[in-house]
C-alpha cells in the first residue's frame, strides 16, 4: 500500500512558535486569514492534512477550522478538537510531529493525542478573571480574583471546560501549587511538561521551573511565552501548565 504524505497543522493557540513548529514539522495556521487557502495550499504538496486544535469551549479557532475543511475538501482534512487548552494543544502537536517523523500512521497519532487528553493534566493559573469572564469561559466570579490579597485563582481542565470554583493560591505559592496538582494527579509516573508565560514576574519562570523538576518525575519539559492568541482568551497575567506520562 502506497503510504500517504501528512500534513500536521495546528494554529497560534499551540504557542508554539514558526522556529519550533518548523523543528516539529508542523504547519501554522494563520486564523486572522480566510482557512480554506491554506489548507487548499497544503493539500496541493500532501495527501492529507492533520488539524488539531484547543477544545472549543475554550477557542473559537477549531470550529473555523472544521468550516473551512468542510468548504475544502472533507475526506482529505481531518480536524481534531483535541479537548485541551493551549500548553496540552502544543504538547499535543508536538508529540503528533514525533510520532509523524517516526513514520505513525494517522490512527497511530489520533489514538496518542486522546491518550494524552485522557491522561495528562492541563492547569491555569491567573491573577485576574476579567478576559476569562469576557470571554465567556467563567460565569461571572468577580474581576479581580482575590487581587486585595495578593491571591490566584488555579483551575483544572475538565472536559474541554474549567472546573470552578478555583483554588485560591497566593501569588508567592503558585509555582509550588502547580507542581503539587500535578504531582496529586500524575504520582510518581515519568511524564513530560509543556509551560506557558503570559505577562508575569521574570522569578516565575526560574522558580516554576525548578518546581516542578524537583517534585515530578520528569522525563522532559519545555517553558515557552504564551502566545497573543492564548493571551487573549485567558487573560496576559497567566501561567498554563501541561503534564502528561510516557
Amino acid at each position: 500500500m502506497e503510504l500517504e504524505l501528512i500534513a500536521l497543522a495546528t494554529d497560534p493557540g499551540s504557542s508554539l512558535t514558526p522556529r519550533s513548529a518548523l523543528r516539529w514539522g508542523v504547519h501554522l495556521l494563520d486564523p486572522t486569514q480566510p482557512l480554506e487557502p491554506q489548507y487548499r495550499e497544503l493539500l496541493k504538496r500532501y495527501d492529507r492534512v492533520l488539524s488539531l486544535h484547543a477544545s472549543a469551549k475554550l477557542c473559537p479557532v477549531g470550529p473555523l477550522a472544521r468550516e473551512a475543511a468542510s468548504a475544502t475538501d472533507p475526506a482529505r482534512i481531518q480536524v481534531v478538537d483535541t479537548g485541551l487548552g493551549s500548553a496540552g494543544l502544543g504538547a499535543a502537536v508536538q508529540r503528533a510531529g514525533e510520532l509523524l517523523r517516526q513514520g505513525a500512521d494517522e490512527e497511530a497519532i489520533l489514538a496518542e493525542v486522546a491518550r494524552l487528553a485522557r491522561e495528562g493534566r492541563f492547569l491555569l493559573a491567573a491573577a485576574d478573571l476579567t478576559t476569562l469572564v469576557k470571554n465567556r469561559l467563567l460565569p461571572p466570579l468577580g474581576d479581580r480574583f482575590g487581587e486585595a490579597f495578593g491571591l490566584w485563582a488555579l483551575f483544572t481542565l475538565d472536559r474541554g471546560a474549567f472546573r470552578v470554583p478555583p483554588l485560591p493560591v497566593p501569588s508567592a505559592r503558585v509555582a509550588e501549587a502547580l507542581a503539587s496538582t500535578l504531582h496529586r494527579f500524575l504520582g510518581e509516573r515519568r511524564v513530560r511538561v509543556r509551560a506557558l508565560f503570559g505577562e508575569v514576574a521574570p522569578d516565575y519562570r526560574p522558580r516554576l521551573k525548578e518546581t516542578l523538576s524537583q517534585t515530578l518525575n520528569l522525563a522532559a519539559g519545555t517553558l515557552a511565552p504564551m502566545d497573543p492568541l492564548a493571551k487573549s482568551r485567558v487573560g496576559k497575567e497567566a501561567i498554563a501548565v501541561f503534564a502528561y506520562p510516557v
